[in-house]
């Protein structure tokens, strides 16, 4: 398989442009690229080859006809570029959850903002750290509609959540599992902080939480 070699802040620089759950890193470097406007008689210039293997990792060679251009370095693309692009496999079927009542859904709204609004949580620099506290309130306030919401939190070739350490490490490598405190449950942290964001995003929706609290949250994800 040929492999394209990127450096740490391009790889995050593709990863932030995701625009909608299942979006792949092909997609997302076609449409940054307006791959598709592009006429196809430059294509033999460069000898351009583009091919995805089944975990959709991104491939690329370039092979001058002229030998003008010179590969000079090749670093595989880690795993993570993957798991930050893949689609959580069942996140847009939203999981069977019984209708919550105003005063349940309040309650965790309450919860959430105590949080946020928490001079700890203000002071708190890293993001996996935020999103553990952040998942820890939502399991604290309301167990039953949690577990129901993280089941439906799965990707095409990985969990993202489960009640123990080890089946997370078994689905994928480097999945770098933490438990969120106070509760059974396991999550993985390897994800940068949009993703972590998409994972929060998912699972507040399936608990039926308001879309203006999710928007309160966002900020705290987001790169500047």
């Amino acid at each position: 398989m040929k492999i394209i070699e990127i450096d740490e802040e391009l790889y995050q620089y593709i990863a932030s442009q995701t625009q909608s759950i299942g979006e792949s890193a092909s997609d997302i470097l076609r449409r940054l690229l307006d791959f598709s406007s592009l006429n196809h008689k430059r294509i033999p210039e460069y000898s351009d080859k583009y091919s995805f293997d089944t975990q959709d990792k991104l491939a690329f060679d370039r092979t001058s006809e002229k030998n003008e251009l010179e590969i000079k370095n090749r670093v595989e693309v880690q795993e993570v570029i993957d798991e930050s692009t893949e689609s959580i496999g069942n996140s847009l079927v939203q999981p069977s959850i019984k209708k919550q009542s105003v005063e349940v859904i309040n309650q965790l709204v309450d919860k959430v903002r105590q949080l946020l609004a928490s001079d700890s949580f203000l002071q708190e620099t890293k993001a996996v750290v935020r999103f553990l506290d952040i998942l820890r309130i939502l399991y604290r306030t309301n167990p039953e509609s949690f577990a129901v919401a993280t089941e439906s939190l799965q990707g095409r070739t990985r969990l993202y959540f489960s009640r123990d350490e080890g089946s997370l490490l078994v689905s994928g490598s480097h999945t770098k599992p933490k438990q969120i405190p106070d509760t059974p449950y396991w999550v993985i942290t390897n994800t940068n902080s949009a993703r972590k964001m998409l994972m929060l995003e998912n699972a507040m929706q399936s608990m039926q939480l308001p879309q203006e609290l999710i928007e309160e949250v966002r900020p705290f994800f987001t790169t500047n």
